[in-house]
């Protein structure tokens, strides 16, 4: 990657970053039960499946921006478009599960990372490959 011009070695940094806090935040709540409890009113086993699914569909998106990254340090051009594809689903989710301070910072995140993989020295850096 030292050969990456820096808008890829940022775009790569943002994209760890997200999947990197997803996890942590994923994992942060599942030692916050008891607030999960008072903010919902929910039982053990309910809270216990919210959980359960958050991790499930965040662990999804950790392992799709990894993949994914790995195939575009690789310098293959379909991983941006799957990235943001990935990262709009990703985007998506959140609004549904509903929006908190942790999942603004992913949102923000998301589109600052869209940005710097679509930037114009990002594609010269992929065509180069194609042209050689």
């Amino acid at each position: 990657m030292n050969e990456a011009p820096r808008t890829v070695r940022i775009a790569v940094g943002l994209w760890l970053a997200i999947a990197v806090f997803v996890f942590l935040t994923t994992a942060g709540l599942w030692f916050q039960r008891a607030e999960v409890r008072e903010l919902t009113d929910w039982s053990e086993g309910q809270i216990t499946s919210f959980l359960a699914t958050l991790s499930g569909v965040a662990l999804v998106f950790v392992v799709a921006y990894g993949l994914l990254v790995w195939q575009f340090l690789k310098r293959k051009n379909w991983p941006r478009a799957a990235l943001s594809f990935v990262a709009i689903a990703h985007m998506v989710w959140i609004l549904y599960v509903g929006v908190s301070a942790s999942s603004l910072v992913t949102l923000l995140l998301i589109c600052v990372a869209i940005v710097f993989t679509w930037q114009a020295r990002t594609a010269q850096w992929l065509a180069e490959v194609r042209e050689q």
